[in-house]
């Protein structure tokens, strides 16, 4: 297939350093190529770190299709939003996409991926066990190879629902495989890493370490995807492994795995830094979190099991990464820069609105309300949101306990459309002033730390890693497999909310949209709980919420396109993407569009800009 073989090409240059100029037409005889690489356990592990690498593109390119972004906006706790020109998205927001070859990217990074996990697989395992210092030393860059093709096959999966599988590092020209044989080579890969990882090797803060997949973090993942197959699918197991597998291996990571929960919830994200709040400099600057002394913990959190991680380190060529998720969520001004009215968060395009409906949801709820101290703490007010909805055209549920942190923020109305006047704090720029004085301003409170070297940027300068499982995840899988408030309630004190005295559904679907709001698992979440009337749900929360539209009130509310809304569309898709075009097309029909999807019904899925219906 040719863009098997173009992926292939890629990641071998990658993995083995060979030329990228002229890549066809000439051979590089300086540099380790497949006969003489690997041959010693550096060689293995420079394998298993290429396989890392990929996850980094993941957020410093194309990140509107990046599942933790494109699943928040296919969630219904945040809107599009942005600009006119933001249809990427908007798209997402309605099931729908701004071009037939979205996702390409995304798809030739995650192929990428899983090939790179195939070369280290099928090399480290030839490699004689006299060239690693330990059997442990091997069965540990095993492991890490054997969960990272697992994740990668689940990135195509929750995406595409089915791919080509490619277990070996060849070229094959195959069609979609079917559902069950991918999730049970997952299972087979997630068993494999599982027994494979030493369990010494938990949380820890030793140089390398941070970042690396574990045991635990094997565990996790496959109790994430055991709920999800198993929801949307109906099924009772997942290829063998049982609700009581997945419970006891949950129970490992929480016993054994040394993660653990941080002291409060708000220190996990990087806007509680000490530059922005001024602590660093002997002062406050009296921020949210100067007033509430709060202290992030770093990129090495003892809550994040599973993530990207990012170096503080830059390179000319910008290959250290960087995470954009700040950027898109990033605030609006006319100058297009930060300044003291929108301090301590930076400049970006305003996508992924909080929904005004739940935030109203979550004020009012009397097991959550104001008290809860991750309200305000994954969430901002801006603007005029006090008078909005305290009896303005938002409502009439403000109350003393609200906090509208930028109320001298009013954006640009000239460009800003679906503004609910809420936005999130998880992932969101945050800036600095340069010294006690405020004698100036950063772009981005990373180039205050000292010895950084980046470029003051709102934008490269984004190092803080993208959490995909927390151990509060893990507290709250346990609860909903084995019907108990146990970890809730570690929750909730943590809150600042007191115990709830039994299990129920209802209150365990509240806990996980409260606590991970933001994190991208809202949606799979919804669909795993209601595979059929996801579409329905999603529909009904925000329709209606209070936003603006170039600085005018929209009448009734948020809207969806006139005959082809969330509910159509998620019956049609069922919350799965569009294969790019152009896969389609080189792999001369074998491979198929995901249904929803098929050329002649453009009307239905490609949205443009003008598209959105105010």
């Amino acid at each position: 297939m040719k863009k098997l073989s173009y992926i292939i090409i890629i990641a071998v240059s990658t993995i083995l350093c060979t030329s990228c100029d002229d890549l066809l037409d000439r051979e590089n005889y300086e540099k380790a190529d497949t006969s003489s690489f690997p041959q010693t356990e550096t060689d293995a592990e420079q394998l298993v770190t290429s396989c890392y690498n990929a996850l980094i593109v993941f957020t410093d390119n194309d990140i509107e299709n990046r599942t933790v972004f494109t699943h928040n906006m296919m969630g219904d706790d945040m809107i599009g939003a942005g600009s006119t020109s933001n249809t990427g998205a908007q798209s997402f927001d309605r099931l729908m996409t701004k071009e037939a070859d979205f996702m390409k990217t995304a798809w030739k990074d995650w192929f990428a991926g899983l090939f790179r996990c195939n070369f280290a697989l099928q090399a480290i395992n030839a490699l004689n066990d006299g060239v690693f210092k330990s059997a442990e030393s091997k069965s540990h860059l095993l492991g890490q190879a054997y969960f990272l093709r697992a994740w990668y096959c689940w990135e195509l999966a929750n995406n595409f629902e089915t791919f080509p599988l490619l277990t070996e590092p060849g070229t094959l020209n195959i069609p979609r495989t079917p559902v069950d044989e991918i999730y049970a080579q997952i299972t087979d890969d997630l068993k494999q890493a599982i027994s494979l990882m030493p369990a010494k090797y938990g949380y820890s803060q030793e140089a390398g370490m941070s970042g690396r997949a574990t045991k635990y973090a094997a565990e996790a993942l496959m109790a994430r995807i055991w709920l999800f197959y198993t929801g949307f699918y109906g099924k009772n197991d997942m290829c063998g492994v049982s609700k009581s597998d997945v419970t006891a291996w949950l129970k490992d990571v929480r016993d054994n795995s040394k993660f653990g929960l941080e002291d409060d919830p708000r220190e996990i994200w990087p806007y509680t830094n000490e530059y922005s709040s001024g602590l660093a400099y002997g002062t406050s600057f009296d921020t949210y979190s100067a007033q509430n002394d709060l202290h992030w913990v770093g990129n090495r959190s003892k809550e994040t099991i599973w993530g990207v991680h990012f170096s503080y380190v830059w390179y000319a060529t910008g290959s250290a990464g960087y995470n954009r998720l700040g950027e898109y969520y990033g605030l609006r001004n006319p100058g297009s820069q930060a300044d003291y009215k929108c301090y301590p968060f930076g400049i970006g395009y305003t996508n992924g609105s909080v929904n005004a409906k739940m935030v109203e949801e979550w004020v009012c709820d009397p097991d959550y309300g104001t008290d809860d101290v991750r309200l305000w703490g994954s969430i901002f007010a801006v603007d005029n949101a006090e008078e909005i909805y305290s009896g303005g055209d938002g409502g009439n549920w403000w109350n003393s306990g609200c906090i509208c942190e930028l109320a001298s923020h009013e954006g640009n109305d000239s460009k800003e459309v679906e503004k609910s006047m809420f936005h999130n704090k998880k992932y969101m720029v945050s800036t600095a002033w340069k010294d006690a004085d405020k004698s100036g301003l950063y772009n981005n409170f990373f180039y205050a730390l000292p010895g950084f070297n980046g470029s003051n940027s709102n934008q490269y300068d984004n190092r803080n890693d993208v959490v995909l499982i927390r151990y509060a995840d893990v507290l709250l899988m346990l609860d909903e497999l084995e019907g108990s408030v146990t970890g809730m309630n570690q929750l909730r004190q943590r809150a600042g909310l007191k115990p709830y005295d039994s299990y129920s559904l209802e209150r365990l679907q509240k806990e996980r949209r409260y606590e991970l709001c933001f994190e991208g698992v809202r949606f799979n979440d919804l669909r795993r709980w209601y595979p059929q009337d996801c579409g329905e749900i999603i529909s009904k929360n925000q329709v209606g919420g209070f936003i603006e539209y170039r600085g005018k009130t929209v009448p009734g509310g948020y809207k969806e396109i006139t005959g082809n809304g969330m509910q159509k569309r998620y019956a049609e898709t069922r919350g799965f993407q569009r294969i790019p075009n152009i896969q389609i097309n080189l792999s001369n029909g074998v491979l198929t569009q995901t249904p929803g999807w098929e050329l002649g019904k453009e009307k239905d899925w490609l949205f443009g800009n003008g598209n959105l219906p105010y």
